[in-house]
């Protein structure tokens, strides 16, 4: 009895150049983080099949992280605006102050379409004067549900005062929400109107999951009291710090009863970016495993 003997080839795909667009967008916040994590160890242990990778996104500290250099584009017409070269040894650094001020600079630049794009802007801050610019008093609910108020509106654009009244606000508590809607790149004030940005349109339509990683993304590039607070708890290395030490910083600034209120206002914030915890009972921050690694 003759036997039929089937022969397969494998075909091994190992293009020149692998290009990418928006590869993690459509996934949770572990699984993207992962998936960063498996091409940047591969490129790092120079073991990818690729030469070279081309990655679109919109997520700057996604681009910083994965990239050796970062192209700026811009908009009406279409065109190249820069370049940057993230000059960090590999793999890159998250809690390193270079990081942070090319992250900060990156999002500088895309939200102003005027400034020219150049590496010698690129500063960085000492730690303790981070803690003297002074955060909105304002919870995460409450920006996320200003936020998701306006996108329905046309443009995603509305007048303050007509706002205020609509949520029958005082200005005065309304102002803290729409400034720190400001200071986190969601929505711009200007002539009495305030208008959601690209960003803040996502921010407020997206699932739970992806606000989260924007949110993450949105502090670290403008908050930079929060990629401080990382930055110690890394240097760690049990990665907690008890809560004095933070509160120590800000009293530099602050009466004591202010400096109490700007640590409840980052750890809200901080806590929903999944940056880091904090346990009452202990009166300790830790870091999120996603920070850890």
């Amino acid at each position: 009895m003759k036997q039929r003997v089937g022969f397969a080839r494998a075909f091994v795909l190992e293009p020149q150049v692998l290009f990418m667009d928006e590869p993690f967008s459509a996934l949770d916040v572990l699984t993207s983080e992962n998936l960063r994590g498996e091409i940047d160890d591969l490129w790092n242990a120079k073991i990818f099949p690729s030469k070279s990778i081309l990655i679109v996104t919109h997520n700057i500290e996604e681009a910083v992280f994965l990239a050796d250099r970062v192209i700026i584009l811009g908009a009406n017409p279409g065109r190249v605006r820069g370049e940057l070269v993230i000059d960090l040894p590999r793999p890159h650094d998250r809690a390193h102050p270079r990081f942070k001020s090319l992250v900060e600079y990156i999002y500088q630049v895309m939200t102003n379409p005027e400034i020219e794009v150049r590496d010698t802007a690129i500063t960085t801050t000492t730690t303790t004067d981070l803690y003297a610019a002074p955060l909105p008093h304002v919870r995460v609910g409450e920006i996320s549900g200003l936020l998701e108020l306006i996108v329905n509106l046309p443009e995603g654009t509305d007048d303050i005062p007509r706002l205020a009244e609509r949520l029958q606000l005082e200005i005065d508590d309304l102002l803290p929400i729409l400034d720190a809607s400001v200071l986190l790149g969601f929505a711009t004030v200007s002539q009495g109107d305030v208008k959601l940005t690209e960003i803040g349109r996502d921010f407020a339509t997206t699932t739970i999951l992806r606000s989260k990683d924007l949110f993450r993304q949105q502090a670290l590039a403008n908050v930079p009291v929060l990629s401080a607070m990382v930055t110690s708890l890394r240097e760690k290395k049990s990665g907690s710090l008890r809560s004095e030490f933070f509160l120590a910083l800000w009293d530099e600034h602050f009466p004591r009863t202010e400096t109490e209120r700007q640590f409840a206002t980052a750890v809200d914030w901080g806590r929903y970016a999944e940056l880091f915890e904090y346990d009452a009972n202990e009166d300790r921050l830790y870091l999120t495993d996603r920070e850890s690694n």
